[in-house]
Formats: C-alpha cells, sequence, structure tokens
C-alpha cells in the first residue's frame, strides 16, 4: 500500500523520515518529512553556516484521488542565520514556494479548463479549491500565441450580454473551418469592430484567406470584400435552409388557423407538422392506435393525409423538398442554372409567405453558388456547420457561467479550450484580469452610447 502512495506522490521511499496517513471524516490526511539534505547551507548574506531552527507545517492540496479531498501536511525544516537573523525552509518537492496547492493539482485545473463544459466553479469542485485559485490559475498560466487568419475563414455570431455597446446583442465569431478551430471572438459583430480588429493584419495574412463563409448579416459580406479582396464569398447554407424552414412553417399555421377548432386537419396540423418538416420517421413502419381516427395508423399514413388537407400546403411543401433536394445534391457547375429553376418556380406559385426566401435567393444568389465550392483541405462544401457546433458549445459555457461581464477572460478561455496554438506554463508568479471598479464604471458608461 505504501509503495502505491508513494508512487502517486512521486517521490523515492529512501527519501522519506516519516510517513503516516489517516482519514478524517472521508477526508485523506497524510503527514510527511523528507530526510535532511546533508549539504552545508549557506547564508546569501553573511556567507556563513545556517543553523537548524525546527520545522513548519505547511498545509498542501494534493490532488490523487477523485472521490476525495487529500491534504498533505508536509513538515519543512527550517534554517536561520544566528548572525544577520535571515531565514529559509528547505526545498519544498510538492509545491512552490507561497503556494497552497501542489504542482499536480494545478496541472490538472488546466488539464480541466480544456473543457468548455465546466465553469470555474466546477473546475474548483472537482480539484477541491476555491473558484478564485482557478480563475487565478488560467489568468495567470493560460498562454495565447498570435493566431493567423485560415485560408477557410468563417464568421458567425452569439448572443450574449457581453456584447460592446448597448444596442449590441452579439458577439462576432471567427472560425477556421478547415480545422475546426477558434481564431478569434470579438466583443460586437459592427462594422465598427470588424474594421478595427482587420487593420491589425497584415496584407500578407489577408491575401491568404482565400474563402469567407457569412450568414446573411450585410457587414460580414461587406467587410469581406473590403478586407479580403481575393476572398470568395459564400453564404452558410444552414441559414439558408433555415429562412426556408421559417416560412414553410408560417404557411402551415396559416392553413391550420384557417381550418375549424378540434377538426382532424386542425389536430393533423397541430400535432404531426414535423412529418413534413424532418426525415427521421420510417413511413412504413408498425401501425398503431390513434385515437382521433379510432383507427391504426403508421407514419406514412399521417403522412399522405396531411398532404391532402389542402392544395397549397402541398404545393408549399413541394417547394420546400425541391430546394432541400438542390442544396443536398447539386454540384457547383449546375448550381447557378439549377437555382435559376428553383427561384421561377417559387415566383410561379407566388406563394405570400415564400416571397421572404424568394428576395434571399435573388439578393444572395452568388454567394449562395459559392457554398458549393469545396474546400481543397476537407473536401467539404464551403459552411460554418463545424463551427456550429462550436457556436453551441461557447454558448453552453455562457449559460453555465450563469452571467458573465469579463470579455477579455471569456475570450483568453474559449481560445484555450478551441485552438491548438493555446497552451499553459505552470511558474511561480500569478497575475489576474481581473478589471479595477474605475475600468468596468467605464466600460458600463460606453456601453450606453
Amino acid at each position: 500500500m505504501k509503495n502505491l502512495i508513494y508512487n502517486l506522490f512521486n517521490i523515492d521511499e529512501e527519501s522519506i523520515e516519516k510517513f503516516e496517513s489517516l482519514n478524517e471524516d472521508g477526508d485523506l490526511l497524510i503527514r510527511i518529512r523528507m530526510k535532511m539534505d546533508q549539504r552545508e547551507r549557506i547564508c546569501p548574506v553573511c556567507q556563513v553556516r545556517l543553523c537548524g531552527n525546527g520545522v513548519k507545517d505547511k498545509v498542501i492540496n494534493h490532488k490523487i484521488l477523485t472521490d476525495r479531498n487529500c491534504t498533505l501536511i508536509y513538515e519543512a525544516r527550517r534554517y536561520r542565520c544566528k548572525k544577520c537573523d535571515y531565514s529559509e525552509f528547505e526545498r519544498n518537492p510538492f509545491a512552490m514556494n507561497g503556494f497552497n496547492n501542489s504542482i499536480p493539482v494545478m496541472n490538472q485545473v488546466m488539464i480541466d479548463l480544456h473543457d468548455p463544459r465546466y465553469n470555474y466553479t466546477m473546475v474548483a469542485k472537482k480539484n477541491h479549491i476555491s473558484a478564485t485559485q482557478v480563475i487565478r490559475y488560467f489568468d495567470s498560466f493560460a498562454l495565447m500565441p498570435k493566431i493567423p487568419l485560415p485560408e477557410n475563414l468563417g464568421i458567425d455570431e452569439i448572443h450574449s450580454k457581453m456584447a460592446k455597446r448597448k444596442d449590441a446583442s452579439y458577439l462576432c465569431v471567427l472560425t477556421d473551418n478547415d480545422h475546426f478551430s477558434l481564431v478569434d471572438i470579438l466583443p460586437s459583430r459592427s462594422k465598427y469592430e470588424l474594421n478595427n480588429y482587420l487593420s491589425f493584419r497584415s496584407k500578407e495574412e489577408r491575401k491568404a484567406v482565400r474563402y469567407v463563409t457569412i450568414d446573411m448579416w450585410e457587414p460580414y459580406e461587406e467587410m469581406a470584400h473590403k478586407w479580403f479582396p481575393d476572398c470568395v464569398v459564400a453564404i452558410d447554407p444552414f441559414h439558408v435552409i433555415e429562412h426556408l424552414y421559417r416560412d414553410f412553417t408560417r404557411i402551415r399555421i396559416r392553413i391550420m388557423k384557417s381550418k375549424i377548432y378540434g377538426s382532424r386537419s386542425y389536430y393533423l396540423l397541430k400535432n404531426w407538422h414535423k412529418l413534413l418538416e424532418s426525415d427521421r420517421y420510417k413511413m412504413d413502419g408498425e401501425r398503431r392506435y390513434n385515437h382521433v381516427f379510432r383507427m391504426k395508423l403508421n407514419y406514412g399514413d399521417i403522412y399522405k393525409m396531411l398532404l391532402e388537407i389542402d392544395e397549397e400546403l402541398t404545393t408549399a411543401y413541394e417547394l420546400k423538398e425541391a430546394y432541400r433536394d438542390f442544396n443536398k445534391h447539386c454540384n457547383y457547375e449546375q448550381a447557378e442554372e439549377k437555382l435559376d429553376e428553383l427561384i421561377a418556380l417559387f415566383q410561379k406559385e407566388n406563394i405570400r409567405e415564400y416571397e421572404e426566401f424568394v428576395n434571399i435567393m435573388i439578393r444572395w444568389k452568388k454567394q449562395i453558388i459559392n457554398s458549393f465550392i469545396r474546400s481543397d483541405v476537407t473536401g467539404d462544401r464551403l459552411s460554418n456547420a463545424k463551427s456550429e457546433s462550436m457556436n453551441q458549445q461557447i454558448s453552453l459555457n455562457i449559460s453555465l457561467s450563469k452571467g458573465l461581464a469579463n470579455f477579455p477572460r471569456f475570450r483568453k478561455r474559449m481560445l484555450y479550450c478551441f485552438n491548438d496554438r493555446a497552451f499553459y506554463s505552470i511558474t511561480d508568479r500569478l497575475t489576474s484580469m481581473k478589471r479595477d471598479l474605475k475600468q468596468r464604471r467605464l466600460e458600463e458608461e460606453k456601453k450606453k452610447y
């Protein structure tokens, strides 16, 4: 058993003079004293020999078990100079001077902070330390090198109260779509913030950007053409499909409201509309009893009844599926011709709710066609699909943190989680990114304008 503990503490049995372990209220308490170093100690001030001056207990949090707290009481020998009263302790093999947490604990903290699903409080509880210490270690040890702009740049946003201005609700997220990594987070998606950020990037770096994938926020397109003159701008297909589904939902709801409340048509459109919006249902599955129709039906039967409710709903559904098929199976060479056919088809049917989507196809036609270009690195279409999952994890971190106000620390944490260039280095120097009261009040005043 002792050999196992020695290995956990990474110490040599021959160097130990005293070792005691006991359980206190479920926690592991270990008292240890190392053998005396026989080398003569010299006072750096007087150059005379130091004498022993007793032993002092140093309490160190040492994480070797995950299910309980482990406290190490290290009996450190103290040495004193009789001439000038200078004193020092013997070398601590478990923690750096001035720290009450061992190096393995700090190392585990930095490893845990790589996971965006952990907020600072969660990491603190897991490692049996305070959240303040976790934040201080992150501020001090996490290092961010300069991250260059990628060849395939994605620009998106996430909703947050940390947005810089009062009238802003979104943070701007820049990603590398080829390597699924975070490039940077800006405190606003405004043109001013984008201009300010990109103006500090060299001309050579900006010229290296070949593709920029955006949603339909026009300032993104304007900034892309201004700062990346050689790039191809593409619209993320997900956002186009999102608008299409939103318009189709409006059509369904309008038709549903035109039906008598409680009728079978109303029931189908209210409770089974997912059959018209998703492919995950097996249409020829087992039939089950339906209490409204008083007969056994499967998904295929209900699907057919939905399309028989209203001719306009059937037409809207067929148009939606036509665009989905175009989005899934078309290639870049055929995209322009196919998209023109779809625009003509949507205009011919003249469904009121689809007017917005027709305008999107016309306004963003070139960018939609560009989305069918495939990356030279991954072979995938130009899209922010992979970045969307990253944005979800970033939003989850914001939600788990239950309110974040320090944007520089948040930005650093997300880069630490989502970019392999970020790393950490444990030293004996602690710093803090905490804003003083004057700075916080100044930032709050700026948000009002």
